[in-house]
């Protein structure tokens, strides 16, 4: 049983530096922070519950139901968060070759109008 216990802390330890982790990369992304500081609180709650609860088989259910449901919310918020951030990325790409776009045709008809 203690090696279980002991699975248990390193798997919700674990959580907390991928919350952590994905809470450093998210450089501003707010999908990506509400899914790191999930994963923190929840590495954290489960570790209480190991500690505090007195039935070890309970503790451990407890644990193993709060670190997958903190890993499921973590890699589902920072999918989020890729996927808007991979959209603001395309939409950027398209506004400035819209942009370039605009300003070669500018130049080609101030072009013309000087050759006249």
């Amino acid at each position: 049983m203690d090696a279980w216990i002991w699975g248990a802390v390193v798997l919700a330890i674990v959580l907390v530096i991928a919350g952590g982790i994905a809470w450093w990369l998210a450089r501003g992304c707010v999908l990506t922070k509400v899914g790191a500081t999930g994963a923190i609180v929840g590495g954290v709650v489960s570790l209480i519950a190991l500690v505090v609860l007195l039935d070890p088989n309970a503790g451990l259910s407890a644990a193993a139901i709060i670190t997958v449901g903190s890993g499921a919310w973590l890699l589902g918020w920072a999918l989020a968060g890729g996927i808007r951030g991979q959209r603001m990325l395309r939409a950027e790409e398209r506004a400035a070759a819209d942009a370039t776009a605009v300003a070669a045709s500018a130049s080609v008809v101030r072009g013309h109008a000087h050759s006249h």
